[in-house]
Protein backbone atom coordinates (compact mmCIF):
# COMPACT_ATOMS: atom_id res chain seq x y z
CA UNK A 1 0.00 0.00 0.00
CA UNK A 2 1.37 3.63 -1.05
CA UNK A 3 1.58 5.48 2.14
CA UNK A 4 0.04 9.44 2.71
CA UNK A 5 1.85 11.47 5.22
CA UNK A 6 0.29 14.76 6.04
CA UNK A 7 1.90 17.55 8.03
CA UNK A 8 0.84 19.75 10.40
CA UNK A 9 2.70 22.93 12.26
CA UNK A 10 1.97 22.09 16.18
CA UNK A 11 -0.12 24.55 18.00
CA UNK A 12 -0.99 26.11 14.24
CA UNK A 13 -4.18 27.48 13.60
CA UNK A 14 -5.32 27.22 17.17
CA UNK A 15 -4.52 24.80 19.92
CA UNK A 16 -7.87 23.19 19.99
CA UNK A 17 -8.16 23.05 16.03
CA UNK A 18 -5.09 21.43 15.88
CA UNK A 19 -5.98 18.18 17.79
CA UNK A 20 -9.12 18.53 15.49
CA UNK A 21 -7.22 18.31 12.46
CA UNK A 22 -5.54 15.35 13.79
CA UNK A 23 -8.38 13.14 14.85
CA UNK A 24 -9.92 14.06 11.33
CA UNK A 25 -6.47 12.95 9.17
CA UNK A 26 -6.63 10.08 10.64
CA UNK A 27 -10.16 9.21 10.28
CA UNK A 28 -9.24 10.29 6.57
CA UNK A 29 -6.45 7.14 6.46
CA UNK A 30 -3.22 9.17 6.63
CA UNK A 31 -0.96 6.40 7.67
CA UNK A 32 1.51 9.03 9.75
CA UNK A 33 1.71 12.40 10.61
CA UNK A 34 4.92 15.06 10.61
CA UNK A 35 4.36 17.48 13.13
CA UNK A 36 6.18 20.90 12.86
CA UNK A 37 7.75 22.54 15.91
CA UNK A 38 8.13 26.01 14.58
CA UNK A 39 11.83 27.00 14.42
CA UNK A 40 13.64 30.59 14.79
CA UNK A 41 14.25 30.13 11.20
CA UNK A 42 12.73 27.75 8.64
CA UNK A 43 15.04 27.88 5.96
CA UNK A 44 13.95 25.17 4.26
CA UNK A 45 10.14 25.92 4.30
CA UNK A 46 8.38 28.19 1.95
CA UNK A 47 5.92 30.61 2.59
CA UNK A 48 2.79 29.07 3.49
CA UNK A 49 4.56 27.02 6.50
CA UNK A 50 6.22 29.98 7.44
CA UNK A 51 3.09 32.14 7.65
CA UNK A 52 1.83 28.78 9.96
CA UNK A 53 5.09 28.83 12.28
CA UNK A 54 4.80 32.78 12.50
CA UNK A 55 0.81 32.40 13.82
CA UNK A 56 1.27 28.95 15.95
CA UNK A 57 4.36 31.47 17.98
CA UNK A 58 1.14 33.85 18.55
CA UNK A 59 -1.63 31.56 19.88
CA UNK A 60 0.40 28.78 21.55
CA UNK A 61 3.58 28.22 24.16
CA UNK A 62 2.23 25.14 24.86
CA UNK A 63 4.34 22.62 22.12
CA UNK A 64 5.20 20.21 24.07
CA UNK A 65 1.91 19.84 25.90
CA UNK A 66 0.05 19.29 22.69
CA UNK A 67 2.66 16.84 21.28
CA UNK A 68 1.68 14.95 23.93
CA UNK A 69 -1.85 15.45 23.29
CA UNK A 70 -1.31 14.46 20.11
CA UNK A 71 0.11 10.83 20.96
CA UNK A 72 -2.87 10.36 23.47
CA UNK A 73 -5.29 10.27 20.38
CA UNK A 74 -3.27 9.08 17.56
CA UNK A 75 -2.75 5.60 16.68
CA UNK A 76 -0.60 6.11 13.45
CA UNK A 77 3.16 6.95 13.50
CA UNK A 78 3.93 10.46 14.91
CA UNK A 79 6.80 11.46 13.58
CA UNK A 80 8.22 15.18 14.85
CA UNK A 81 9.76 17.42 13.00
CA UNK A 82 12.13 20.60 14.22
CA UNK A 83 15.13 22.29 13.25
CA UNK A 84 18.57 20.75 14.35
CA UNK A 85 20.04 24.46 14.73
CA UNK A 86 17.43 25.30 17.09
CA UNK A 87 18.25 22.44 19.49
CA UNK A 88 22.24 20.89 18.78
CA UNK A 89 23.63 23.10 21.87
CA UNK A 90 20.93 20.98 24.38
CA UNK A 91 20.40 18.44 22.12
CA UNK A 92 20.35 15.62 24.58
CA UNK A 93 17.42 17.64 26.52
CA UNK A 94 15.56 17.57 23.75
CA UNK A 95 15.72 14.43 23.11
CA UNK A 96 14.43 13.80 26.36
CA UNK A 97 11.31 15.64 25.77
CA UNK A 98 10.97 14.21 22.67
CA UNK A 99 10.98 10.52 24.14
CA UNK A 100 8.42 11.88 27.37
CA UNK A 101 6.01 12.50 24.64
CA UNK A 102 6.47 9.54 22.83
CA UNK A 103 7.19 10.83 19.55
CA UNK A 104 7.94 7.77 16.81
CA UNK A 105 10.94 9.09 15.20
CA UNK A 106 12.39 12.66 14.56
CA UNK A 107 12.84 14.34 11.27
CA UNK A 108 15.81 17.11 10.95
CA UNK A 109 15.74 18.77 8.05
CA UNK A 110 18.68 20.46 8.27
CA UNK A 111 20.80 17.50 9.12
CA UNK A 112 22.32 16.68 5.81
CA UNK A 113 22.72 19.63 4.64
CA UNK A 114 24.27 21.62 7.17
CA UNK A 115 25.22 18.82 9.77
CA UNK A 116 26.19 16.28 7.54
CA UNK A 117 29.98 15.90 8.95
CA UNK A 118 28.45 15.18 12.74
CA UNK A 119 25.17 12.85 11.00
CA UNK A 120 26.70 9.28 12.38
CA UNK A 121 26.80 11.42 15.80
CA UNK A 122 23.31 12.43 15.93
CA UNK A 123 22.55 8.94 14.53
CA UNK A 124 24.26 7.32 17.24
CA UNK A 125 22.07 10.03 19.81
CA UNK A 126 18.80 9.48 18.49
CA UNK A 127 19.09 5.66 18.36
CA UNK A 128 16.15 5.48 21.27
CA UNK A 129 13.96 7.32 18.96
CA UNK A 130 14.70 6.85 15.36
CA UNK A 131 15.49 9.67 12.52
CA UNK A 132 13.39 9.44 9.56
CA UNK A 133 15.88 10.82 7.35
CA UNK A 134 15.49 13.68 4.52
CA UNK A 135 17.44 14.27 1.33
CA UNK A 136 17.31 15.94 -1.68
CA UNK A 137 18.70 15.74 -4.93
CA UNK A 138 21.37 18.28 -4.19
CA UNK A 139 23.08 15.36 -2.34
CA UNK A 140 25.25 12.71 -3.60
CA UNK A 141 24.25 9.52 -4.83
CA UNK A 142 26.47 7.67 -2.35
CA UNK A 143 25.26 9.65 0.28
CA UNK A 144 22.08 9.01 -0.35
CA UNK A 145 22.04 5.31 -0.93
CA UNK A 146 24.33 5.21 2.65
CA UNK A 147 22.04 6.40 4.74
CA UNK A 148 18.94 5.22 3.13
CA UNK A 149 18.53 1.79 4.75
CA UNK A 150 19.16 4.11 8.51
CA UNK A 151 15.72 5.29 7.98
CA UNK A 152 13.51 4.48 10.55
CA UNK A 153 10.19 4.44 8.93
CA UNK A 154 10.86 5.99 5.52
CA UNK A 155 13.35 7.94 3.43
CA UNK A 156 11.90 11.48 2.84
CA UNK A 157 13.13 12.62 -0.38
CA UNK A 158 12.14 15.94 -1.30
CA UNK A 159 12.23 17.24 -4.96
CA UNK A 160 12.27 21.32 -4.47
CA UNK A 161 14.55 23.20 -2.32
CA UNK A 162 11.23 24.27 0.04
CA UNK A 163 8.55 23.68 0.85
CA UNK A 164 5.28 24.77 -1.06
CA UNK A 165 7.27 26.05 -3.98
CA UNK A 166 6.31 25.63 -7.75
CA UNK A 167 9.93 25.54 -8.96
CA UNK A 168 9.49 23.56 -12.59
CA UNK A 169 12.13 19.99 -11.76
CA UNK A 170 11.67 16.56 -13.66
CA UNK A 171 10.11 14.99 -10.97
CA UNK A 172 9.62 11.64 -12.97
CA UNK A 173 13.48 11.59 -13.71
CA UNK A 174 14.52 12.79 -10.02
CA UNK A 175 12.20 10.05 -8.72
CA UNK A 176 13.72 7.40 -10.61
CA UNK A 177 17.15 8.47 -9.76
CA UNK A 178 16.12 7.97 -6.11
CA UNK A 179 14.42 4.91 -6.56
CA UNK A 180 17.75 3.46 -7.86
CA UNK A 181 19.12 4.61 -4.77
CA UNK A 182 16.92 4.03 -1.70
CA UNK A 183 16.79 0.25 0.28
CA UNK A 184 14.01 1.66 1.86
CA UNK A 185 10.62 2.50 1.68
CA UNK A 186 10.71 6.05 0.02
CA UNK A 187 8.27 8.81 0.43
CA UNK A 188 8.83 12.03 -1.78
CA UNK A 189 7.38 15.81 -1.01
CA UNK A 190 8.53 19.53 -1.36
CA UNK A 191 5.96 21.37 -3.47
CA UNK A 192 3.94 18.33 -4.93
CA UNK A 193 1.28 19.57 -7.16
CA UNK A 194 -2.13 17.09 -7.86
CA UNK A 195 -0.28 16.07 -11.30
CA UNK A 196 2.72 15.04 -9.81
CA UNK A 197 1.65 12.93 -7.22
CA UNK A 198 0.56 10.65 -9.99
CA UNK A 199 3.77 10.63 -11.58
CA UNK A 200 5.99 10.11 -8.51
CA UNK A 201 3.81 7.23 -7.76
CA UNK A 202 3.95 5.74 -10.64
CA UNK A 203 7.73 6.18 -11.22
CA UNK A 204 9.38 4.46 -7.62
CA UNK A 205 7.85 6.47 -4.90
CA UNK A 206 6.01 4.28 -1.99
CA UNK A 207 4.26 7.56 -0.80
CA UNK A 208 3.70 11.24 -0.69
CA UNK A 209 4.11 13.85 1.94
CA UNK A 210 1.70 17.17 1.75
CA UNK A 211 2.41 19.77 4.47
CA UNK A 212 1.80 23.22 2.05
CA UNK A 213 -0.80 21.28 0.26
CA UNK A 214 -3.16 21.12 3.89
CA UNK A 215 -2.13 24.76 5.46
CA UNK A 216 -3.65 26.48 2.41
CA UNK A 217 -6.23 23.91 2.80
CA UNK A 218 -6.61 25.24 6.03
CA UNK A 219 -6.58 29.31 5.57
CA UNK A 220 -9.30 28.73 2.81
CA UNK A 221 -11.55 26.22 4.21
CA UNK A 222 -10.35 24.95 7.86
CA UNK A 223 -10.71 21.51 8.73
CA UNK A 224 -13.59 20.68 6.75
CA UNK A 225 -11.61 21.59 3.20
CA UNK A 226 -8.48 19.54 4.93
CA UNK A 227 -10.74 16.53 5.31
CA UNK A 228 -12.06 17.05 1.56
CA UNK A 229 -8.37 17.29 0.22
CA UNK A 230 -7.41 13.99 2.62
CA UNK A 231 -9.75 12.22 1.01
CA UNK A 232 -8.98 12.95 -2.74
CA UNK A 233 -4.97 12.49 -1.90
CA UNK A 234 -6.19 9.03 0.00
CA UNK A 235 -8.04 7.96 -3.23
CA UNK A 236 -5.29 8.77 -5.77
CA UNK A 237 -2.62 7.24 -3.94
CA UNK A 238 -4.59 4.20 -3.41
CA UNK A 239 -5.72 4.20 -7.42
CA UNK A 240 -1.96 4.38 -8.44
Amino acid sequence: MKLLVAYFTVGYPTESKFVELLREAESCGVDAVELGIPPKFAKYDGPLIRRSYERARKVSANCWGLLREARKILGIPMIVLAYLDDYSEAFDDFLNRLCEVGADSLLLPDLLIDYVDSFEEYLEKTRDVGLTIFTNPSMPDKLIAKISPLSKLFLYYGLRPATGTSIPVDVVALVRRARQLVKNRLVVGFGLSPNDVVKVLKNGADGIAVGSLLIRAIEEGGIEEVSRVLKELRGVVDGV
